[in-house]
């Protein structure tokens, strides 16, 4: 599938969040809430691109939208004033796992930090599948530990899976029916799209 990489498109807002097919049960006369979770769920990105002139940024990047909307795309997510390092360009998933929110990696810079709420990327059959990390970990001497994620894994990995913590994305649809581009009569076009992740 051919998605439409948008990952050079400047951002002046990003709203990151997250689906949740979970349901409360609140009992009719009062006790107990009880949570009922749900596997499945990934993220949400809410992008806001700068205005740009019309001619020809402007008319570039709604041509690139409009692909976008019908092919899906990838964007990069922004960890705003974190500073990534160099955590490896070959990192992977070490061994099987079939669910749960640990996954051990290897093949990335020694002692490398992954910190609390740092995004990354697991490939899995080219998809690109967005986490978050839910501790701090420092990996060992050859660049492997476990990772704890914020939500449990909605793929079984084989192991050997791509790791991307350089620069993580996320990979999915423009929501909504339509896709407009306003043009103002200073002669720009101001984007704003909501993206959700295809799994």
């Amino acid at each position: 599938m051919a998605f439409i990489d948008l990952t050079d498109v400047e951002c002046q807002l990003a709203e990151p969040g997250m689906q949740d097919f979970g349901v409360l049960q609140k009992p009719v006369l009062g006790g107990s809430i009880n949570k009922v979770d749900r596997l499945g769920g990934g993220h949400v990105l809410s992008y806001t691109v700068p205005p740009k002139a019309m001619e020809p940024d402007g008319r570039r990047l709604v041509a690139r939208c409009q692909m976008a909307k019908r092919y899906g795309v990838i964007l990069e997510v922004p960890q705003v004033d974190f500073k990534v390092g160099t955590p490896g360009l070959a990192i992977t998933v070490a061994s099987a796992v079939a669910g749960g929110r640990y996954v051990q990696i290897t093949g990335a810079t020694p002692r490398y930090a992954v910190r609390m709420g740092q995004a990354l990327n697991i490939t899995r059959n080219g998809h690109r599948y967005l986490y978050f990390t839910a501790a701090q970990v420092v990996l060992n001497g050859s660049g492997a530990g476990q990772v704890e994620l914020t939500r449990p894994l909605r793929t079984k990995l084989l192991g050997t899976e791509a790791v991307n913590l350089a620069k993580p994305v996320i990979e999915g649809w423009i929501e909504g029916d339509n896709f407009s581009w306003p043009i103002s009569m200073q002669r720009t076009t101001g984007l704003q799209f909501d993206v959700v992740e295809r799994a």
